[in-house]
């Protein structure tokens, strides 16, 4: 895969990682230069072909970047948004949400401090995808009480989760 990053001193917001599936390769691109025109770093993490079902790979690669910290947030453009978004709500610590407008877009950021958007190129029009990419980028996570508050409860129940599974395959016999 070619590098399609911008160096970072070269811009101005967050560093967007960005993927799609084949049916999203279209406003992926569109929305790349849309956030390049926008001074933002983009890295590229694929979704350059039309095989079907790649929305896992792609979702995963979007997930490393912002594990690795060679971004702020992500974008998955996929059909629908909807398995791109599912995928990525089983990484552990990605806050992912399908959004099809600039309200819900911002608000998941602001509040919850979504780091990935699910974006569907069935759904959803260019200029409309942009409003809400941009909505979505441009927010910062809020450091009000209440969104604070929030966010530790989602933590505390992906814990509790995590380790009733954990304790499950602890209590589960070995297998022969």
């Amino acid at each position: 895969m070619t590098d399609r990053s911008v160096a970072a001193d070269e811009n101005q917001g967050p560093r967007v990682a960005l993927g799609s599936d084949h049916e999203g390769i279209g406003l992926k691109e569109k929305l790349i230069a849309h956030l390049r025109e926008e001074r933002h770093s983009v890295k590229d993490c694929g979704g350059h072909n039309a095989e079907p079902g790649g929305a896992p790979a792609v979702t995963a690669a979007v997930a490393q970047a912002l594990a690795a910290g060679e971004a702020d947030v992500g974008i998955v453009v996929s059909g629908s948004g909807a398995v791109a978004s599912m995928v990525a709500n089983k990484i552990p610590g990605v806050r992912a949400c399908c959004c099809q407008d600039a309200v819900s877009a911002r608000h998941a950021r602001r509040s919850a401090a979504a780091d990935m958007l699910c974006l569907g190129a069935r759904v959803l029009g260019d200029e409309l995808a942009a409003d809400v990419a941009r909505a979505f980028v441009d927010q910062a996570p809020s450091d009000r009480e209440r969104h604070v508050s929030l966010r530790k409860r989602i933590d505390q129940l992906e814990d509790e989760f995590e380790s009733a599974r954990e304790e499950g395959r602890r209590s589960q016999p070995a297998s022969d």
